[in-house]
């Protein structure tokens, strides 16, 4: 395929993966296990998911677009023809249709595009590929000269009824084909190169250096088998620092945006499960969060502009997600339990996995409180009005769906309630919005942090202690200088596959001269050479299994990271505050001490973290 052809596919995929479509691809995003799907390869001959369709894409398995187009479908086929005889799976049904549209409208959307670039006419082209004979008159490209919309290929809608204005124009415009795939912004998918991941290096380190109180609770995966099950039913892509270091090191990461995604990630799915009142966790991924933009916005937008990398969070969504707290804080006047519990997730979630029965059918756009957090801190929001709009929508579902139906009037009137006291933190949100504060908080949230550049004798300080540093061998109890192999460049006369392994070579005798020469404009950019060091040590030695040189690379890219940590807290670069061991009081998510709640012991006690299942609501 060429280049136009493989843009046309990522894009459909990636409108096809959309959080706003959540409620939908999950299915699909995997192959079927077998295990819940009893004789599936016998039913199915040849089975296929979103996932393993991306894999075909970057593999480049497919000749040509219409190949592709053709395993897209099949994707939905196959649900369609598997679960159509089976009562109990209607749940996979009507996502399998909705994704079958989906498809459809971005696939015509995509090739109106295409025949724009190409400068032709579009072919009606089959999902299978087939497409009309076509005359031997002269091909003319067409602009439609239209409204702006604020939609694109990831929303895609049919054209409008009425007929618009014509503009003939010969030449093909490629650079309309650069729009965001998720919303309006103008996204450029920017490939990640060594220099780009030296960035999101730079803010993954930074970040846990800051934050490393909050960034403990997020290391690793969720695993507590307490809460785990639930966990997995409420958050379908979980995220961790664990995970993204691991991507970063494996070089997973396709695009900047796909990093500052994950980033975000972690903090949305906190904040979607941990949803109980005045819950701990919640202002500590806030703070997380909040610092993760502000060191994305050094590190990645400060370099790359004007281009934009990622979508853009809404400036205030602090106080977005202070009408979402307001929301989680409101109880029912006759038991005090939550109001909003109903609301805090998919309906199907409450159903044991599947839809009311019609439900799908008088509800358009099936919309949560998680859902809408989801889509605030991954950026699908442009505008404060646009947020409003689907934090009503959520209660407005609620109502429409369980109309006139005496056995949910208190679901009905549960909606009712969580709906006026919405609207009135909404109104004053939008009245923000609009107001001079509003614009002032624009311009803040537009700037970036500023970082004071390191002095030459702080980081030379730095870097004599770590030399002086030692390492004990705990087998043959020989004691070395824990930087003796690490202070020259790697001979690669001598490791002739040294730079096979390493992409960027680095030592600390080229470290010492580039802070000579004042090369380092941030701490965090001598923080990564000094990391690189170590890390280049285990890419060569992991693979020949070199366990004394691997041993001796972690020991002492541990202490760097301690003695940096405290250095830079000195001069207020920092905090050097360590994560404080668990106890067996007070745990949380992972099995660790939860975070200081704000509420006094005596109410802690009616704070409850519950999970109910409920068959009807």
């Amino acid at each position: 395929m060429d280049k136009i052809d493989i843009k046309i596919c990522a894009e459909i995929h990636n409108g096809l993966t959309a959080p706003e479509r959540g409620n939908q691809n999950y299915l699909f995003l995997s192959p079927v296990d077998e295990k819940y799907a009893p004789g599936y390869l016998t039913v199915i001959k040849r089975p296929m998911d979103l996932g393993t369709l991306k894999k075909n894409l970057d593999r480049d398995v497919y000749a040509s677009r219409h190949e592709f187009y053709s395993d897209c479908q099949l994707i939905f086929e196959n649900a369609l023809l598997y679960n159509k005889d089976i009562p109990d799976n209607k749940f996979v049904l009507d996502p399998a249709r909705s994704m079958m549209r989906a498809f459809e409208k971005l696939r015509k959307a995509a090739e109106r595009k295409a025949a724009r670039l190409s400068g032709g006419t579009v072919k009606a082209d089959s999902a299978s590929g087939s497409s009309s004979s076509t005359t031997g008159k002269k091909k003319i490209s067409i602009k439609v000269k239209r409204k702006k919309s604020t939609t694109d290929i990831s929303k895609a809608d049919e054209p409008p009824k009425k007929k618009p204005k014509l503009k003939l124009k010969m030449s093909s415009d490629k650079s309309s084909f650069s729009k965001s795939l998720s919303n309006a912004q103008k996204v450029e998918d920017l490939p990640m190169t060594l220099s780009r991941r030296a960035q999101c290096y730079k803010i993954y380190n930074s970040l846990k250096r800051r934050r490393p109180t909050e960034c403990r609770w997020f290391l690793k995966p969720v695993t507590d088998p307490m809460i785990v099950r639930d966990y997995k039913e409420k958050i379908k892509s979980p995220m961790d620092l664990g995970t993204i270091s691991q991507k970063l090191d494996k070089n997973k990461y396709n695009t900047v945006g796909e990093f500052v995604d994950d980033l975000r990630l972690v903090a949305s799915n906190c904040l979607i499960y941990n949803t109980t009142i005045n819950d701990s966790f919640r202002p500590v991924a806030v703070d997380f969060l909040t610092t993760t933009e502000e060191l994305c916005r050094y590190f990645i937008l400060k370099h790359e502009a004007p281009k934009k990398p990622y979508r853009s969070i809404l400036y205030c969504w602090v106080e977005c997600m202070k009408v979402i707290d307001e929301a989680i804080k409101l109880t029912n006047p006759d038991d005090g339990h939550q109001t909003a519990w109903f609301f805090l997730h998919p309906v199907n979630y409450f159903c044991g996995g599947q839809w009311p029965d019609g439900y799908l059918d008088k509800i358009e756009k099936p919309i949560d409180l998680g859902c809408v957090v989801k889509n605030l801190i991954l950026g699908v929001y442009d505008s404060v009005d646009e947020f409003v709009r689907d934090c009503k929508l959520v209660t407005e579902n609620c109502r429409k769906a369980y109309a006139g139906d005496a056995s949910n009037a208190s679901m009905v009137d549960k909606a009712t309630r969580l709906q006026m006291m919405m609207e009135k933190h909404l109104n004053q949100l939008v009245i923000f919005d609009k107001s001079d504060k509003g614009t002032k908080a624009r311009e803040k949230a537009s700037k970036t942090m500023t970082m004071k550049r390191p002095d030459k004798e702080f980081l030379k300080g730095i870097l004599k202690e770590l030399r002086a540093a030692t390492y004990t061998d705990k087998v043959a109890k020989i004691t070395e200088s824990a930087t003796l192999h690490f202070d020259k460049p790697v001979d690669t006369t001598i490791f002739t596959d040294y730079t096979k392994y390493v992409d960027t070579p680095m030592d600390l005798e080229t470290i010492a001269k580039k802070i000579d020469q004042g090369v380092y404009v941030t701490a965090e950019d001598f923080e990564y050479d000094v990391s690189l060091v170590f890390k280049n040590c285990e890419r060569y030695n992991l693979p020949k299994k070199n366990v004394h040189m691997l041993t001796i690379g972690k020991h002492t890219a541990k202490l760097f990271r301690k003695m940096f940590a405290e250095k830079m807290a000195a001069v207020g670069g920092g905090t050097a505050r360590r994560p404080t061991l668990p106890t067996a009081a007070n745990r949380g998510a992972g099995g660790k001490k939860r975070p200081p709640s704000p509420l006094p012991a005596a109410d802690s006690k009616t704070v409850k973290r519950v999970s109910i299942l409920v068959k009807n609501t």
